[in-house]
């Protein structure tokens, strides 16, 4: 009887522990990567500026129709740095503001909601030059990932209308159902 209750316990004791550990790794990363968003914040401008050039080093080629796919794709790596960025910004503001609560809050909402828990705790601390800083990535991230989608959409169309061309045979031409 006595030694039931003991495997009880310990089995018990046990299970407590594994979710324990569960539950302790990816916290363990999680403040890992907040002190990682703080440490990055000495040379995120640096990424930010060789990333704006770029943008500018593609306008003439985001012009040329055939070099589209060329700057759509650079405006793409441009994207993901912006926003890449922009994550690593409001997870560093958020952890130095709020703490491992505020991150925990923010990464639980899809892990985006970092940035929301960023403006927040720029709008109750009143960091107006932090959450400029956040409008104004959010404006690049997005501006470029658009922009990107859209000279990538562009070269497509150009791509499927030269192969139409070339080989009239093989063009499979879809259409809508029309109602009737």
């Amino acid at each position: 009887m006595m030694v039931n209750k003991v495997r009880e316990i310990r089995g018990s004791a046990s299970c407590l522990l594994l979710v324990l550990l569960i539950l302790a790794i990816p916290l363990l990363f999680l403040f890992g990567l907040a002190e990682f968003s703080v440490w990055a914040l000495n040379w995120i401008p640096d990424v930010f500026r060789v990333a704006m050039v770029l943008c500018i080093a593609m306008v003439p080629l985001a012009v040329i129709i055939p070099a589209r796919a060329i700057a759509g794709a650079a405006y793409g790596v441009a994207s993901f740095v912006f926003l890449t960025g922009l994550w690593l910004y409001s997870l560093a503001f958020t952890y130095t503001e709020w703490g491992m609560i505020g991150v925990v809050l923010g990464v639980i909402v899809a892990g985006i909601g970092v940035v929301f828990t960023a403006i927040l705790a720029a709008l109750f601390s009143a960091s107006w030059e932090v959450l400029g800083n956040v409008a104004i990535l959010i404006a690049l991230g997005l501006g470029t990932r658009f922009l990107a989608g859209w000279l990538n959409a562009s070269a497509q169309q150009r791509l499927m209308r030269h192969q139409m061309q070339d080989h009239p045979s093989e063009a499979i031409i879809t259409q809508p159902p029309q109602d009737e």
